[in-house]
């Protein structure tokens, strides 16, 4: 499986939301592959294609495309942590009615 995270081109992690999706991604130890976008919104044909919309982050996983920083955040808690002793993953995912 291959996740891929479209983001802005600021180096900073800190303040922007694009870092705290790439922060997650690391401490989940999933590898993915970043790919930085223009600043320029006109400038992003590839995330209008897979979104309908220029913003970033967007984080494709497979099938799954997901957009806004938060929904990409509770979808990797839920789709991506490791498991808990005594629930499987589709149950926690289940559980949460994802």
């Amino acid at each position: 499986m291959s996740i891929v995270l479209y983001r802005c081109p600021t180096r900073t992690n800190v303040l922007c939301p694009c870092g705290a999706v790439e922060r997650r991604l690391r401490k989940l130890g999933l590898e993915h592959r970043t790919e930085r976008v223009p600043y320029r919104r006109s400038a992003r044909p590839e995330v209008e294609e897979l979104t309908r919309q220029r913003r970033v982050p967007v984080l494709v996983d497979g099938a799954e495309v997901i957009s806004d920083s938060r929904r990409i955040l509770q979808y990797l808690d839920y789709a991506h942590r490791r498991a808990e002793p005594g629930r499987s993953a589709e149950n926690r995912t289940r559980s949460r009615g994802l």
